[in-house]
């Protein structure tokens, strides 16, 4: 685990909720400098504060300390996208991944 790329994964999901520092602080009972600092990769978060910044966030912890999103073995419906979505995704950044998420999950209601 990267503290950088963690604070930095905190950051690009913070602003993609369009949530400044003090409202990412207020839904976490810390301190607006105690996110600057996470964000920074100054500070390590105890195990609570990851959990209730994932919650905040509405992202998986997963995600947050590792860049990558779980894989549910009970799901009944396939997660890991074909090798050459996969691919595609690769290669982008966290945002314009979630971006394409949204933009499928609107095409897929009128594929059903």
């Amino acid at each position: 685990m990267n503290q950088i790329e963690l604070g930095l994964r905190i950051k690009q999901r913070r602003k993609m909720k369009k949530l400044t520092q003090e409202n990412l602080a207020e839904l976490i009972n810390v301190s607006p400098h105690y996110v600057y600092e996470i964000e920074k990769g100054l500070k390590t978060m105890s195990l609570s504060t990851l959990v209730d910044v994932s919650t905040a966030l509405n992202i998986s912890t997963d995600y947050l300390l590792f860049g990558t999103q779980p894989v549910s073995a009970s799901s009944t419906t396939e997660i890991i996208p074909s090798d050459k979505l996969n691919s595609i995704l690769q290669n982008l950044s966290p945002q314009k991944r979630d971006d394409i998420a949204n933009i499928l999950s609107v095409l897929l209601q009128y594929l059903k």
